[in-house]
């Protein structure tokens, strides 16, 4: 089951405006995001990472290349009560970290914890992905460590498949910080993904929101499944 939460969208006096639970108290709500879509090429729209950047008005450049695996894992000790327990290996070439993430349909406020067999980098956010309707946001709370390998005290199996992932920068005034990803899967499969680390912000929401009309605009099909969800699925 997808943890997801719908959040819709409309329009009110001319103004942006978040429907159903959205934004909630600014108490409580991370105040940084990460809003992204992902397409599959094969369907339509940009077909290659050097087009996806030209529509975001981005040169072509040369990208970091990644393998990217995904574990087995059961929720760790002192895992946030009715989160989804998610680990996931990034091997760049020597800039290789780990992320321990676990994400949640609500907010967890500030309490939650990272494991504490480790000198975890700590950081909350909301991760809101475009798909195939409206935008879908979902808590994401991530432990991150500078290394290839978990520590044994998680006591997590490697799924038997990675997927290949190149990474471009995009910072151009109609993305500002965004990147362009390009995800070659276990099945053989490719995915093209934008995304952008912003505010967590309706102003912010609003200007993805833009960027991926003009990706729709191109012939693009957004999909609803994650990364988590594609890179996860070995043949």
């Amino acid at each position: 089951m997808k943890a997801r939460a719908a959040a819709a969208l409309f329009v009110a006096g001319g103004a942006l405006t978040l429907a159903s639970a959205g934004f909630r108290s600014a108490a409580r709500e991370p105040k940084g995001a990460e809003y992204a879509v992902r397409w599959n090429p094969a369907d339509g729209g940009p077909s290659t990472p050097a087009e996806a950047l030209a529509l975001l008005g981005a040169g072509a450049s040369a990208g970091a290349e990644c393998v990217v695996r995904y574990f087995d894992l059961a929720a760790p000790a002192g895992a946030p009560a009715g989160t989804t327990a998610i680990l996931r290996q990034r091997v760049c070439g020597g800039d290789d970290d780990l992320r321990l993430k676990f994400r949640s349909l609500h907010p967890l406020g500030s309490g939650w914890r990272c494991p504490p067999d480790a000198d975890y980098r700590k950081r909350a956010q909301v991760d809101i992905g475009f798909g195939e309707s409206a935008p879908a946001r979902v808590y994401s709370y991530s432990c991150t460590l500078p290394v290839a390998e978990p520590p044994a005290s998680l006591h997590a199996t490697p799924k038997p498949c990675a997927s290949r992932m190149t990474r471009f920068d995009a910072d151009t005034p109609a993305c500002p910080g965004c990147k362009v990803e390009e995800w070659r899967l276990p099945d053989g499969g490719v995915r093209l993904e934008i995304s952008q680390t912003a505010p967590n912000a309706v102003d912010a929401l609003a200007a993805f929101t833009s960027v991926v009309g003009r990706l729709r605009a191109r012939g693009a099909r957004p999909v609803d499944e994650s990364k988590t969800e594609l890179g996860s699925r070995c043949p």
